[in-house]
Protein backbone atom coordinates (compact mmCIF):
# COMPACT_ATOMS: atom_id res chain seq x y z
CA UNK A 1 0.00 0.00 0.00
CA UNK A 2 1.38 3.22 -0.95
CA UNK A 3 1.72 5.94 1.75
CA UNK A 4 0.29 10.00 0.77
CA UNK A 5 2.45 12.25 0.12
CA UNK A 6 3.23 14.59 2.57
CA UNK A 7 5.34 17.21 0.72
CA UNK A 8 2.50 18.21 -1.72
CA UNK A 9 0.34 20.12 -0.04
CA UNK A 10 0.76 23.05 2.33
CA UNK A 11 -1.90 21.52 5.30
CA UNK A 12 0.58 18.45 6.08
CA UNK A 13 3.44 21.03 6.35
CA UNK A 14 5.68 21.17 9.70
CA UNK A 15 3.55 23.82 12.05
CA UNK A 16 1.73 24.46 15.21
CA UNK A 17 -2.21 23.09 14.71
CA UNK A 18 -4.79 23.91 17.49
CA UNK A 19 -3.71 24.11 20.83
CA UNK A 20 -0.46 23.77 20.02
CA UNK A 21 -0.32 27.36 18.92
CA UNK A 22 -0.17 28.77 22.26
CA UNK A 23 3.54 28.69 22.53
CA UNK A 24 3.85 30.82 19.40
CA UNK A 25 1.45 33.06 20.92
CA UNK A 26 3.54 33.40 23.99
CA UNK A 27 6.75 33.68 22.61
CA UNK A 28 4.99 36.48 20.80
CA UNK A 29 4.25 38.47 23.71
CA UNK A 30 7.93 38.70 24.02
CA UNK A 31 8.55 39.61 20.85
CA UNK A 32 8.64 38.98 17.06
CA UNK A 33 12.27 37.31 17.64
CA UNK A 34 11.46 34.85 19.81
CA UNK A 35 8.55 33.35 18.50
CA UNK A 36 10.36 33.39 15.05
CA UNK A 37 13.03 31.35 16.75
CA UNK A 38 11.03 29.23 18.65
CA UNK A 39 8.71 28.47 15.40
CA UNK A 40 11.91 27.21 13.90
CA UNK A 41 13.38 25.46 17.11
CA UNK A 42 10.17 23.51 17.50
CA UNK A 43 9.67 22.66 13.34
CA UNK A 44 12.62 22.90 11.25
CA UNK A 45 13.82 24.88 8.38
CA UNK A 46 10.31 25.30 7.12
CA UNK A 47 6.98 25.79 8.91
CA UNK A 48 4.15 27.13 8.54
CA UNK A 49 1.78 28.78 10.74
CA UNK A 50 -1.82 30.76 11.27
CA UNK A 51 -1.40 34.16 12.82
CA UNK A 52 -3.61 37.04 13.13
CA UNK A 53 -5.92 36.24 10.46
CA UNK A 54 -3.45 34.95 7.88
CA UNK A 55 -1.05 31.89 6.74
CA UNK A 56 2.69 32.45 7.21
CA UNK A 57 5.55 30.50 5.81
CA UNK A 58 8.75 31.06 7.52
CA UNK A 59 12.06 29.56 5.85
CA UNK A 60 15.25 29.53 7.55
CA UNK A 61 16.91 26.87 3.94
CA UNK A 62 18.83 29.39 1.94
CA UNK A 63 17.57 27.22 -0.89
CA UNK A 64 14.52 27.22 -0.25
CA UNK A 65 14.70 31.57 0.74
CA UNK A 66 16.47 31.71 -2.55
CA UNK A 67 13.68 30.37 -4.40
CA UNK A 68 11.53 32.93 -2.92
CA UNK A 69 13.77 35.63 -3.42
CA UNK A 70 15.03 34.59 -6.88
CA UNK A 71 14.49 32.16 -8.81
CA UNK A 72 10.85 32.39 -8.49
CA UNK A 73 10.46 35.71 -7.47
CA UNK A 74 7.78 37.02 -10.16
CA UNK A 75 5.62 34.59 -8.29
CA UNK A 76 5.80 36.81 -5.13
CA UNK A 77 4.72 40.91 -4.14
CA UNK A 78 5.90 42.02 -0.87
CA UNK A 79 4.29 41.01 2.19
CA UNK A 80 1.21 42.40 3.96
CA UNK A 81 3.29 43.93 6.64
CA UNK A 82 5.19 45.68 4.37
CA UNK A 83 2.52 47.16 2.24
CA UNK A 84 1.60 48.89 5.77
CA UNK A 85 4.06 51.37 5.39
CA UNK A 86 2.24 52.25 2.52
CA UNK A 87 0.65 55.46 3.77
CA UNK A 88 4.27 56.74 5.11
CA UNK A 89 6.42 55.81 2.15
CA UNK A 90 3.88 55.62 -0.65
CA UNK A 91 4.47 53.62 -3.76
CA UNK A 92 7.99 54.16 -3.66
CA UNK A 93 10.93 51.05 -4.33
CA UNK A 94 10.07 49.56 -0.93
CA UNK A 95 6.54 49.23 -1.36
CA UNK A 96 5.53 49.48 -5.17
CA UNK A 97 4.78 46.23 -7.34
CA UNK A 98 4.40 45.16 -10.87
CA UNK A 99 5.24 47.63 -13.64
CA UNK A 100 5.35 50.39 -11.37
CA UNK A 101 8.06 48.89 -9.17
CA UNK A 102 9.97 47.64 -12.41
CA UNK A 103 9.45 51.36 -14.10
CA UNK A 104 10.69 53.04 -10.36
CA UNK A 105 13.81 50.58 -10.46
CA UNK A 106 14.53 51.50 -14.07
CA UNK A 107 14.91 55.39 -13.36
CA UNK A 108 15.96 55.49 -10.19
CA UNK A 109 18.91 52.58 -9.72
CA UNK A 110 21.09 54.67 -12.32
CA UNK A 111 21.29 57.22 -9.81
CA UNK A 112 22.93 55.08 -6.75
CA UNK A 113 25.44 53.34 -9.63
CA UNK A 114 29.20 52.97 -7.85
CA UNK A 115 30.29 55.92 -9.53
CA UNK A 116 28.01 58.47 -8.15
CA UNK A 117 28.15 57.30 -4.80
CA UNK A 118 32.11 57.91 -4.41
CA UNK A 119 31.14 61.81 -4.65
CA UNK A 120 28.93 61.64 -1.48
CA UNK A 121 32.45 60.65 0.52
CA UNK A 122 33.61 63.64 1.76
CA UNK A 123 30.13 64.72 2.46
CA UNK A 124 29.81 61.65 4.94
CA UNK A 125 33.32 62.33 6.23
CA UNK A 126 32.57 66.04 6.53
CA UNK A 127 29.43 65.39 8.53
CA UNK A 128 31.51 62.73 10.51
CA UNK A 129 34.30 65.16 11.87
CA UNK A 130 31.80 68.18 12.64
CA UNK A 131 30.41 65.80 15.16
CA UNK A 132 33.27 64.99 17.02
CA UNK A 133 34.62 68.13 16.86
CA UNK A 134 32.40 69.27 19.75
CA UNK A 135 33.17 66.17 21.98
CA UNK A 136 35.99 67.11 23.43
CA UNK A 137 38.13 64.68 24.99
CA UNK A 138 36.13 62.65 26.60
CA UNK A 139 31.69 62.24 26.25
CA UNK A 140 29.37 60.20 27.20
CA UNK A 141 26.71 59.70 24.93
CA UNK A 142 23.40 57.91 23.81
CA UNK A 143 25.37 57.11 20.81
CA UNK A 144 21.80 55.69 18.67
CA UNK A 145 20.67 59.22 19.03
CA UNK A 146 23.90 60.69 18.14
CA UNK A 147 23.92 58.53 14.93
CA UNK A 148 20.72 59.23 14.00
CA UNK A 149 21.37 63.07 13.74
CA UNK A 150 24.35 61.88 11.83
CA UNK A 151 22.76 60.34 8.97
CA UNK A 152 20.01 62.41 8.92
CA UNK A 153 22.44 64.72 7.94
CA UNK A 154 24.24 62.93 5.36
CA UNK A 155 20.84 61.79 3.73
CA UNK A 156 19.70 65.40 3.41
CA UNK A 157 22.71 66.52 2.13
CA UNK A 158 23.28 63.56 -0.80
CA UNK A 159 19.33 63.67 -1.35
CA UNK A 160 18.76 67.43 -1.67
CA UNK A 161 21.80 68.88 -1.31
CA UNK A 162 20.97 71.10 1.44
CA UNK A 163 21.85 71.39 5.43
CA UNK A 164 18.50 72.35 6.53
CA UNK A 165 19.79 72.39 10.29
CA UNK A 166 16.07 74.08 11.42
CA UNK A 167 14.18 70.76 9.63
CA UNK A 168 16.47 67.84 11.11
CA UNK A 169 14.89 67.84 14.86
CA UNK A 170 11.39 67.90 12.86
CA UNK A 171 11.66 65.23 10.20
CA UNK A 172 13.74 63.00 13.12
CA UNK A 173 10.70 62.58 15.34
CA UNK A 174 8.06 62.54 12.33
CA UNK A 175 10.16 59.41 11.28
CA UNK A 176 10.57 58.37 14.68
CA UNK A 177 6.55 58.89 15.63
CA UNK A 178 6.02 56.72 12.22
CA UNK A 179 8.43 53.88 13.07
CA UNK A 180 6.83 54.00 17.04
CA UNK A 181 2.97 53.37 15.32
CA UNK A 182 4.17 50.83 13.18
CA UNK A 183 6.03 48.80 15.83
CA UNK A 184 3.05 49.27 17.46
CA UNK A 185 0.32 47.42 14.56
CA UNK A 186 2.88 45.07 13.40
CA UNK A 187 4.62 43.51 16.90
CA UNK A 188 2.18 43.80 19.62
CA UNK A 189 -1.10 42.05 20.59
CA UNK A 190 -2.87 45.31 18.80
CA UNK A 191 -2.64 43.98 15.85
CA UNK A 192 -5.52 41.12 16.69
CA UNK A 193 -7.65 43.80 17.48
CA UNK A 194 -7.20 46.94 15.10
CA UNK A 195 -9.51 45.91 12.76
CA UNK A 196 -12.12 46.75 15.24
CA UNK A 197 -10.27 49.62 17.65
CA UNK A 198 -7.48 51.86 16.52
CA UNK A 199 -4.23 51.39 18.10
CA UNK A 200 -3.32 54.38 20.58
CA UNK A 201 -0.79 55.88 18.36
CA UNK A 202 -2.81 56.10 15.07
CA UNK A 203 -3.09 59.87 15.02
CA UNK A 204 0.71 60.32 15.88
CA UNK A 205 0.81 58.39 13.15
CA UNK A 206 -1.13 60.38 10.48
CA UNK A 207 0.56 63.86 12.01
CA UNK A 208 3.56 61.81 11.42
CA UNK A 209 2.90 61.76 7.47
CA UNK A 210 2.03 65.11 7.10
CA UNK A 211 4.67 66.34 8.55
CA UNK A 212 6.93 64.45 6.40
CA UNK A 213 4.57 65.08 3.02
CA UNK A 214 4.91 68.83 3.97
CA UNK A 215 8.87 69.23 4.32
CA UNK A 216 9.88 66.89 1.45
CA UNK A 217 7.21 67.72 -0.79
CA UNK A 218 8.24 71.68 0.09
CA UNK A 219 11.98 70.49 -0.90
CA UNK A 220 10.89 68.86 -3.99
CA UNK A 221 9.24 72.22 -5.31
CA UNK A 222 11.99 74.00 -3.95
CA UNK A 223 14.67 71.73 -6.34
CA UNK A 224 12.69 71.62 -9.11
CA UNK A 225 12.40 75.52 -9.54
CA UNK A 226 16.20 75.60 -9.52
CA UNK A 227 18.15 75.62 -12.64
CA UNK A 228 21.58 75.08 -11.78
CA UNK A 229 22.04 71.44 -12.31
CA UNK A 230 23.52 69.14 -8.71
CA UNK A 231 25.25 65.83 -8.24
CA UNK A 232 22.48 64.84 -5.42
CA UNK A 233 19.93 62.16 -5.77
CA UNK A 234 16.82 64.19 -5.97
CA UNK A 235 18.14 65.99 -9.20
CA UNK A 236 18.98 62.48 -10.90
CA UNK A 237 15.69 61.29 -9.85
CA UNK A 238 13.82 65.15 -11.46
CA UNK A 239 16.12 65.15 -14.56
CA UNK A 240 15.48 60.89 -14.64
CA UNK A 241 13.78 59.65 -18.12
CA UNK A 242 12.11 56.68 -19.39
CA UNK A 243 12.63 55.32 -22.26
CA UNK A 244 9.62 56.95 -23.61
CA UNK A 245 11.01 60.34 -21.89
CA UNK A 246 8.66 60.01 -19.18
CA UNK A 247 9.64 62.03 -15.70
CA UNK A 248 8.52 61.37 -12.44
CA UNK A 249 5.48 62.90 -11.16
CA UNK A 250 5.72 64.94 -7.80
CA UNK A 251 3.94 62.25 -5.94
CA UNK A 252 6.25 59.54 -7.46
CA UNK A 253 9.29 62.01 -6.26
CA UNK A 254 7.93 62.68 -2.83
CA UNK A 255 7.59 58.35 -2.43
CA UNK A 256 11.00 57.87 -3.52
CA UNK A 257 12.34 60.46 -1.35
CA UNK A 258 11.00 59.61 1.41
CA UNK A 259 12.17 55.78 0.66
CA UNK A 260 15.27 57.19 0.35
CA UNK A 261 15.37 58.98 3.78
CA UNK A 262 14.03 55.66 5.48
CA UNK A 263 16.67 53.39 4.28
CA UNK A 264 19.70 55.83 4.42
CA UNK A 265 18.82 57.13 7.82
CA UNK A 266 17.83 55.19 10.08
CA UNK A 267 19.97 51.70 8.85
CA UNK A 268 22.77 53.14 8.45
CA UNK A 269 22.40 54.78 11.96
CA UNK A 270 21.55 51.46 13.14
CA UNK A 271 24.78 49.91 11.66
CA UNK A 272 27.10 52.42 13.37
CA UNK A 273 25.98 51.88 16.25
CA UNK A 274 25.59 48.43 17.11
CA UNK A 275 29.43 48.22 15.31
CA UNK A 276 30.93 50.73 17.58
CA UNK A 277 28.97 48.85 20.67
CA UNK A 278 30.72 45.71 19.47
CA UNK A 279 33.65 47.12 19.55
CA UNK A 280 33.14 48.79 22.66
CA UNK A 281 32.70 45.13 24.39
CA UNK A 282 35.82 43.88 22.20
CA UNK A 283 38.66 45.55 23.27
CA UNK A 284 41.24 43.00 21.25
CA UNK A 285 38.89 43.82 17.82
CA UNK A 286 39.42 47.73 18.67
CA UNK A 287 42.69 48.01 19.12
CA UNK A 288 43.36 46.10 15.59
CA UNK A 289 40.87 48.18 13.74
CA UNK A 290 43.25 51.40 15.46
CA UNK A 291 45.89 49.73 14.43
CA UNK A 292 44.72 49.74 10.91
CA UNK A 293 43.41 53.20 10.96
CA UNK A 294 46.89 54.42 12.45
CA UNK A 295 48.66 52.96 9.57
CA UNK A 296 46.15 54.31 6.98
CA UNK A 297 46.55 58.16 8.11
CA UNK A 298 43.60 60.61 8.37
CA UNK A 299 42.73 60.96 4.47
CA UNK A 300 39.93 59.05 3.90
CA UNK A 301 37.86 58.89 0.76
CA UNK A 302 35.61 56.60 -1.69
CA UNK A 303 38.22 53.81 -1.81
CA UNK A 304 38.39 53.30 2.31
CA UNK A 305 35.81 50.23 1.85
CA UNK A 306 38.92 48.43 -0.03
CA UNK A 307 41.91 49.59 1.71
CA UNK A 308 40.74 48.94 5.31
CA UNK A 309 39.98 44.55 5.34
CA UNK A 310 39.94 44.87 8.73
CA UNK A 311 37.30 47.49 9.49
CA UNK A 312 35.34 45.87 6.70
CA UNK A 313 35.08 42.97 8.68
CA UNK A 314 33.78 44.68 11.46
CA UNK A 315 31.27 46.39 9.41
CA UNK A 316 29.62 42.59 8.03
CA UNK A 317 30.15 41.51 11.34
CA UNK A 318 28.12 43.95 13.15
CA UNK A 319 25.93 43.50 10.21
CA UNK A 320 25.81 39.80 10.73
CA UNK A 321 25.00 40.22 14.34
CA UNK A 322 22.71 42.93 14.18
CA UNK A 323 21.27 43.15 10.53
CA UNK A 324 19.15 46.48 10.25
CA UNK A 325 17.10 45.10 7.84
CA UNK A 326 16.51 42.05 10.32
CA UNK A 327 13.06 40.06 8.44
CA UNK A 328 11.92 40.50 4.90
CA UNK A 329 8.35 39.29 3.80
CA UNK A 330 7.07 38.10 0.81
CA UNK A 331 3.06 37.18 -0.34
CA UNK A 332 2.43 34.43 -2.86
CA UNK A 333 1.05 36.49 -5.85
CA UNK A 334 -0.13 32.53 -7.18
CA UNK A 335 -0.05 28.82 -6.21
CA UNK A 336 3.23 28.24 -6.17
CA UNK A 337 5.91 25.31 -5.35
CA UNK A 338 8.72 25.82 -3.36
CA UNK A 339 10.54 22.83 -2.58
CA UNK A 340 8.47 20.28 -1.63
CA UNK A 341 5.96 22.58 -0.34
CA UNK A 342 2.62 24.26 -1.83
CA UNK A 343 2.25 27.67 -1.47
CA UNK A 344 -1.21 28.84 -2.29
CA UNK A 345 -1.94 32.54 -3.13
CA UNK A 346 -2.33 35.33 -0.78
CA UNK A 347 -0.10 33.25 2.03
CA UNK A 348 3.16 35.34 3.93
CA UNK A 349 6.43 34.11 3.26
CA UNK A 350 9.16 35.63 6.12
CA UNK A 351 12.74 35.21 6.15
CA UNK A 352 15.14 36.38 8.78
CA UNK A 353 18.58 37.59 7.87
CA UNK A 354 18.57 38.06 12.08
CA UNK A 355 18.26 34.27 12.18
CA UNK A 356 20.32 32.98 9.34
CA UNK A 357 23.22 35.13 10.02
CA UNK A 358 23.27 33.48 13.49
CA UNK A 359 22.74 29.30 11.81
CA UNK A 360 24.84 27.59 13.52
CA UNK A 361 24.68 25.10 10.38
CA UNK A 362 26.89 28.00 8.50
CA UNK A 363 28.78 30.17 10.96
CA UNK A 364 31.13 28.48 13.73
CA UNK A 365 30.17 30.52 17.33
CA UNK A 366 27.55 32.29 15.33
CA UNK A 367 26.73 34.25 18.83
CA UNK A 368 30.28 35.93 18.78
CA UNK A 369 31.75 38.56 17.78
CA UNK A 370 34.72 37.42 15.53
CA UNK A 371 35.79 39.91 12.74
CA UNK A 372 38.29 37.71 11.56
CA UNK A 373 35.81 34.97 9.96
CA UNK A 374 35.62 37.06 6.99
CA UNK A 375 38.99 36.85 6.32
CA UNK A 376 39.87 35.43 2.86
CA UNK A 377 36.61 34.58 0.78
CA UNK A 378 34.04 33.45 3.75
CA UNK A 379 31.43 35.54 2.00
CA UNK A 380 31.68 33.92 -1.31
CA UNK A 381 31.40 30.49 -0.18
CA UNK A 382 28.37 31.13 1.62
CA UNK A 383 25.69 29.80 0.72
CA UNK A 384 23.43 32.32 -1.32
CA UNK A 385 20.99 34.14 1.22
CA UNK A 386 22.76 32.98 4.55
CA UNK A 387 24.15 36.32 4.56
CA UNK A 388 22.02 38.85 3.05
CA UNK A 389 22.12 42.06 5.10
CA UNK A 390 20.84 44.21 1.97
CA UNK A 391 18.32 41.66 1.23
CA UNK A 392 18.54 39.72 -2.47
CA UNK A 393 17.29 39.04 -5.71
CA UNK A 394 15.10 41.47 -7.83
CA UNK A 395 14.29 43.81 -5.23
CA UNK A 396 18.12 43.68 -3.46
CA UNK A 397 18.98 47.94 -2.05
CA UNK A 398 19.71 49.74 -4.36
CA UNK A 399 21.90 51.63 -2.27
CA UNK A 400 23.90 48.76 -0.61
CA UNK A 401 27.49 50.03 -1.84
CA UNK A 402 26.24 53.81 -0.48
CA UNK A 403 25.22 52.13 2.89
CA UNK A 404 28.61 50.32 3.19
CA UNK A 405 30.67 53.00 2.32
CA UNK A 406 28.85 55.39 4.86
CA UNK A 407 29.60 52.63 7.45
CA UNK A 408 33.12 52.44 7.15
CA UNK A 409 33.58 55.92 6.64
CA UNK A 410 32.07 57.38 9.40
CA UNK A 411 33.85 54.01 11.94
CA UNK A 412 36.81 55.23 10.20
CA UNK A 413 36.48 58.64 11.51
CA UNK A 414 35.43 58.11 15.03
CA UNK A 415 37.48 55.61 15.74
CA UNK A 416 40.91 57.19 14.56
CA UNK A 417 40.06 59.77 17.30
CA UNK A 418 39.02 57.96 19.85
CA UNK A 419 38.64 54.67 22.18
CA UNK A 420 35.14 53.61 22.22
CA UNK A 421 33.44 52.09 26.30
CA UNK A 422 30.33 50.65 26.34
CA UNK A 423 28.57 52.95 29.56
CA UNK A 424 25.77 49.49 30.41
CA UNK A 425 24.98 47.44 33.23
CA UNK A 426 23.61 45.26 30.72
CA UNK A 427 23.63 43.49 27.54
CA UNK A 428 21.95 45.54 24.59
CA UNK A 429 18.21 44.37 24.21
CA UNK A 430 16.45 44.64 20.80
CA UNK A 431 13.09 46.17 19.44
CA UNK A 432 12.70 45.01 16.15
CA UNK A 433 10.35 47.07 14.06
CA UNK A 434 10.94 47.91 10.76
CA UNK A 435 14.63 47.60 11.49
CA UNK A 436 16.40 46.08 14.19
CA UNK A 437 16.30 48.84 16.55
CA UNK A 438 17.68 49.10 20.74
CA UNK A 439 15.54 48.62 23.20
CA UNK A 440 15.94 52.40 25.21
CA UNK A 441 19.43 53.63 25.04
CA UNK A 442 22.74 53.14 23.80
CA UNK A 443 25.37 54.45 26.15
CA UNK A 444 28.85 54.68 24.98
CA UNK A 445 31.69 56.79 26.11
CA UNK A 446 34.38 58.24 24.08
CA UNK A 447 37.69 58.76 24.68
CA UNK A 448 40.04 60.90 22.98
CA UNK A 449 43.50 59.14 21.71
CA UNK A 450 46.63 60.05 22.73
Amino acid sequence: MSMPSTTSCSRRSPGPRGLAIAPTLVDFVRGPIPMLRGLQRRYGEAVRFRFAGSAFWLFSDPALIEEVMLRKAECFIKDELTHELDELLGQGLLTSEGELWRHQRRLAAPTLKRRHIQGYADAMVGFTRAMIARWGERVDLDFHRESMELTLRIVVKTLFNLEMDHEIERIDRAFGDAMDAFHQRAHTPWRFVMDYVDPPLTSLNKSAVRTLNEVIGALIRERQQEKEQGDDLLWRLIVARDEEGRAMDDQQLRDEALTIFLAGHETTALAITYALYLLANHPGAQQRVHDELDAFGDEFGSDAVARLPYLKAVANEALRLYPPAWIVGREAARDVQIGPWKLKKGEQVVASPLMMHRHPAYFEEPDRFVPSRWAGDLEKRLPRFVYFPFGGGPRICIGNHFAMMELVLVLAVILRAYRVEDLSETRQRLAPSVTLRPKGEVPLRFVRRG
